[in-house]
């Protein structure tokens, strides 16, 4: 009855010793076990990240490798029907040039009348460009997220297609349209005139015209298909009408003399008389259309040693001095009088420096090429004719147009105020002492106040103030000896 007490005594200790090991309430058997448990917890974890990583590297390889930048665009990417997948930028830019030349290169008929003139498109002012497209086709799978690359290049492999963008170039449309189709032209004839030996219009009749469509043609050609355009175009035609007609002329013919004024000139002064013959001659058979600006000018042009001007006295900074042209200002001042009279409004005009002659003082009018120049507006509603008359001492200017019956034009002069000119004294080594010699001569200044006034059948119907002139004073240049 004792053992089995004391193998219990025993048993116990051995749980004291075991209990002082590993813990009060230590179960060998438990422990055992759980540490089974956590080398079968590893064991599962690293079959599970083996299997994550097989899983991630046989996607990931795939994935990184379809999207992986060969420099080529992807799959299933056209241009203008040109498939240019798989391609280099260069490759591809190759390919579609090949495309814009037979795009270019294509001929169009043009049906003008039983005739057809052929004319590329390139010809016409076509120009057409890939280099958008070709980007748009390369930057497919290359922007975004790498869920957007991957979509992006999967759906191109559906099948995407770029286009070219072209233009016209209108100018060169017109130019080349106008070098074909020209000659099939009839154009309309304007009523012209010639002036008769009595300064009178002889009108000549206008004509219509016949002349091809330029602006329908050229949106036919605007709204082809570059791609495919129609073989042939058909050509229209269409009347023309003239700009001037014979009505229009008899409304605007000169029916007279405007107006004539005449002056006079030193024949002995040959170089001076020569320049007067030049310029009036240049002024003669003027014609001036209603509403144009006649300018002196414009009409008789530069004055050149070439053209046979001489030199002659003119006026510069206060003085006589020889100059090139010198006296054609007497032309321009009688054709200035010429246009008082006939009652045109006065553009431009100023007098000369000092006061000249050949005119009454605030009539005279200088001029030089190019800037100085003398004008009016032709405001008659008519043509103007302007005639020169030259005699060996006398110039004569004539305008005719359409006169108004009963219309007298006067213009009056006041002078306003007289600067008398200074002495001046320099001293002559050539003279004697004492003596003296008159150089120059001088000559007052003035401030000339003009009016033109307008009467018709008697009655003052406008009164004008013209531009005043003022000349300066000539001083009288005395030497004396020293």
């Amino acid at each position: 009855m004792d053992e089995p007490h004391e193998l219990r005594v025993k048993h116990s200790k051995d749980e004291v010793a075991a209990t002082e090991m590993y813990g009060h309430n230590h179960d060998p058997i438990k422990s055992r076990r759980t540490g089974k448990n956590r080398i079968k917890k590893k064991k599962i974890f690293f079959i599970f990240s083996g299997i994550v990583l097989l899983i991630l590297l046989s996607v990931g390889i795939p994935v990184l490798y379809y999207t992986w930048d060969h420099h080529t665009i992807v799959e299933g990417v056209k241009i203008a029907g040109v498939n240019v997948s798989n391609m280099t930028q260069t490759q591809a830019k190759s390919a579609v040039e090949q495309e814009i030349t037979r795009i270019k290169s294509q001929t169009l008929k043009l049906n003008a009348d039983q005739q057809t003139p052929d004319i590329k498109l390139e010809d016409l002012g076509l120009s057409v460009s890939a280099d958008q497209a070709l980007q748009d086709a390369y930057d497919i799978s290359r922007k975004g997220s790498l869920y957007h690359k991957i979509t992006s290049k999967m759906n191109a492999a559906k099948g995407v297609s770029f286009n070219f963008t072209s233009k016209w170039d209108d100018q060169k449309m017109t130019d080349s349209l106008n070098s074909r189709l020209g000659s099939y032209n009839k154009p309309a004839v304007d009523a012209s005139f010639d002036i008769t030996p009595q300064n009178t219009m002889n009108i000549k009749g206008e004509h219509n015209g016949l002349v091809y469509d330029l602006e329908a043609l050229k949106t036919q050609i605007k709204a082809l298909d570059i791609f495919h355009p129609s073989s042939e175009l058909k050509v229209n035609f269409k009347d023309q009408l003239p700009q001037v007609t014979a009505a229009q002329l008899e409304s605007q013919k000169i029916t007279g003399l405007l107006a004539t004024y005449t002056t006079h000139f030193d024949p002995s002064q040959a170089e001076r008389s020569e320049n007067v013959r030049l310029a009036a001659k240049s002024l003669d058979m003027a014609v001036i259309k209603p509403g144009d600006i006649l300018s002196f000018n414009n009409i008789v042009g530069e004055r050149t040693v070439e053209g046979g001007y001489k030199d002659a006295y003119i006026i510069v900074d206060g003085k006589f001095v020889p100059g090139l042209a010198g006296g054609i200002c007497q032309v321009s001042s009688t054709l200035y009088n010429t246009g008082l009279l006939a009652n045109l409004p006065v553009v431009q005009r100023s007098n000369h420096d000092l006061a000249i002659t050949y005119v009454p003082l605030g009539q005279d009018a200088t001029v030089a090429y190019p800037d100085l120049d003398l004008k009016f507006q032709n405001n008659t509603g008519a043509y103007l004719l302007i005639r020169t008359k030259i005699s060996s001492n006398t110039l004569t200017i004539e305008m005719y147009g359409k006169v108004s019956p009963g219309q007298e034009v006067q213009i009056s002069n006041t002078t306003e105020s007289v600067i008398q000119p200074e002495e001046q004294h320099v001293v002559d080594q050539t003279l004697k002492h004492g003596a003296s010699v008159v150089k120059q001569q001088g000559q007052p200044g003035y401030l000339v106040k003009s009016v033109r006034t307008v009467q018709v059948d008697g009655k003052v119907v406008s009164t004008e103030p013209l531009k005043q002139s003022v000349y300066k004073a000539m001083p009288k240049i005395v030497a004396i000896g020293p």
